[in-house]
């Protein structure tokens, strides 16, 4: 007979693959047998925070606080639950509590900050980060929210300061060097894939949620209107390669339009929650500047690449393999961070590329596209503040 300690082993196995539905029924039949274990409560509601579903784990989470009011996880969990769904000021006495219940937990530190960050409230912000770097000075994500802070009150000084810090701590050296770069001024024509994938890295599980609810990712339904009306025109269903597909939320808007459904990705991590969804037909980890040349020519009807060319700077090369792969009438959908300057792309001082719109589409001209349709979008949110974008659906017109 499977015993309930060996129901949650079974389910903090399967958490830590990804596998959350999985994970949660297992903690559910350890919680039948032992309703008042509170580390299984905190699990079971582990289980619908990366599911995303809100009230279900705050649910838990009360319970879990009235039979152990002193749990520092209980409190913790809850503060995080309120941050990721949009709720700062509300995380902020649960994070408090976990603090004052555990005042050496760096992470504690950091979240808390991050709330701060998120409120406008810059010194107290400010005083966390540097706080949960004393207690831990390998934490990744504290240089990488310090850094921003500074950033967003304009001293790249500081900003640069501390991704120098970073660097002599040994961390990621792709990540914080792209960002050294982007706040010092300095050219580059796209951004490291070792960057790319560090950003994502702790990032897939509460992504849809985050890009979703909290930043107002909008591309999604506009790429897929267009694409079902692509479908209608051709009479049949597309083929389609969606270039940094993530978590397939682009993928979602395509269901029974597609004969054949590719997805790259450069996180493992964002192209196994994509796998769940079970609408890729092949998924492919690794840069599209890498994929698209073993791609047959003359075999896609749409490329798709909405919110991906942020590191990318210099695109020749992809629109040349675009023309390539794609048919006469096939569409390339892609999205820009507006350039507000002059110039063709410039890397900012967010780490992410802006294009200008000339330069888009004086590539289109010269591969063979013409603009079947161009629109101004609000790409995200960027604390609080929309992102100015472009979503282009150039045509291909020569074969």
């Amino acid at each position: 007979m499977t015993t309930p300690a060996e129901w949650h082993a079974k389910g903090l196995a399967l958490l830590a693959k990804g596998e959350t539905l999985e994970a949660r029924n297992m903690f559910a039949l350890a919680l039948n047998v032992d309703s008042g274990n509170v580390q299984y409560i905190l699990d079971y509601a582990q289980a619908y925070i990366e599911l995303g579903q809100f009230d279900k784990a705050r649910n838990l989470l009360r319970a879990a606080l009235v039979i152990a009011p002193n749990s520092f996880f209980a409190h913790f969990r809850m503060a995080n639950l309120y941050k990721q769904h949009g709720y700062p000021k509300k995380a902020l006495p649960f994070y408090n509590r976990a603090i004052e219940i555990d005042p050496q937990f760096a992470r504690a530190y950091n979240n808390r900050g991050a709330s701060y960050h998120i409120m406008g409230i810059g010194s107290n912000a400010r005083a966390d980060y540097l706080k949960a770097l004393t207690l831990d000075p390998s934490m990744t994500e504290a240089y990488l929210n310090l850094g921003r802070l500074n950033d967003a009150e304009d001293d790249v000084d500081a900003a640069a300061g501390v991704y120098r810090q970073a660097l002599e701590q040994g961390l990621d050296r792709d990540l914080f060097t792209h960002l050294l770069a982007s706040v010092s001024g300095i050219a580059a024509d796209k951004a490291p894939l070792g960057y790319v994938r560090a950003i994502f890295a702790d990032y897939a599980n509460s992504f849809d949620l985050h890009y979703v609810n909290n930043l107002k990712y909008a591309l999604p339904p506009l790429v897929g209107a267009i694409l079902r009306d692509h479908a209608i025109e051709q009479g049949r269903n597309l083929t389609v390669i969606d270039l940094g597909c993530g978590t397939g939320l682009c993928g979602i808007e395509l269901r029974g339009i597609t004969e054949h459904l590719a997805g790259v990705d450069a996180s493992a991590a964002m192209l196994d929650l994509a796998d769940r969804r079970g609408i890729y037909h092949d998924l492919v980890e690794g840069d599209i500047e890498s994929y698209l040349p073993i791609v047959p020519a003359v075999s896609i009807d749409a490329l798709i690449s909405a919110d991906v060319l942020i590191y990318l700077g210099e695109l020749r090369s992809l629109f040349s393999e675009a023309e390539r792969v794609l048919r006469t009438g096939g569409l390339f959908i892609l999205s820009i961070e507006s350039l507000a300057e002059a110039g063709d792309f410039k890397l900012q001082r967010s780490g992410r590329f802006a294009h200008a719109t000339g330069y888009v589409e004086s590539l289109a001209r010269s591969h063979g596209m013409e603009v079947s349709s161009a629109g101004p979008v609000d790409l995200r949110l960027e604390l609080g503040v929309p992102v100015p974008g472009i979503l282009y659906a150039l045509r291909k017109i020569s074969g």
